[in-house]
């Protein structure tokens, strides 16, 4: 009895650190940037529970604005064709989400900004937000991997033509976030690799980072 109690409490004050220092540790926004089959919302998720930062995705945040204006034509439309939404109504979408009380931590982001003028109003609201900039995290694996997965998930849109345009549209985002973001913001990662070994590598990219005296620099 005495063993289970002191490992209890140890187990215990474990937990309270963790919680206090992720309530004291310096608020972290990440963008997780990928194709298709590249595990982003896998990794999302770890990458939420381990930095207790909430995770969103434009697309979910879209469905969840259309369920609630089915008659927007804006929003209809993209859902309809698959494309990107007009750079004022994607970032209205982000920027009333930000507006969430708990993002005062930070929060990892999943589409968004796709565009340089998404991105100039990302930079605003991190700023209004009193929140860093933000750091890319590049999970980039081969296009025959890439093609592999997509087909193996048997979804509605991975057609052959689809799955090549959805990589070319990975390799324009990524061009452009590590442009906006400048290289010593950039993690890139193996998504080739199997799960934990792509969250050990992203976990050690962002530390090393996050702990680098160019990170008090925007380019």
């Amino acid at each position: 009895m005495m063993i289970r109690s002191v490992t209890t409490a140890a187990l215990g004050a474990a937990i309270a650190t963790s919680i206090l220092f992720a309530q004291l540790s310096p608020p972290k926004v990440i963008i997780l940037v990928g194709p298709p089959g590249s595990g982003k919302t896998t990794q999302a998720r770890i990458l939420a529970k381990k930095y207790h930062i909430p995770a969103f995705s434009v697309s979910d945040l879209l469905k969840k604005q259309i369920s609630s204006q089915p008659n927007d034509p804006v929003l209809a439309a993209a859902i309809a064709s698959g494309d990107l939404l007009p750079d004022d109504a994607a970032s209205n979408l982000i920027r009333v989400h930000l507006l969430r009380a708990d993002l005062h931590k930070g929060f990892i982001l999943d589409g968004y900004p796709a565009t340089s003028g998404q991105a100039k109003a990302l930079d605003q609201m991190l700023q209004e937000q009193q929140l860093p900039g933000a750091i890319v995290v590049l999970l980039e694996a081969s296009d025959d991997v890439i093609r592999k997965r997509m087909k193996a998930r048997h979804q509605a849109d991975d057609k052959p033509e689809m799955i090549e345009q959805r990589i070319q549209e990975f390799r324009n985002e990524a061009a452009l976030l590590t442009e906006w973001a400048g290289q010593s913001r950039v993690v890139r990662v193996n998504a080739n690799e199997s799960i934990t070994s792509v969250s050990a590598q992203i976990e050690a990219g962002l530390e090393d980072v996050w702990s680098s005296p160019a990170l008090k620099q925007r380019p």
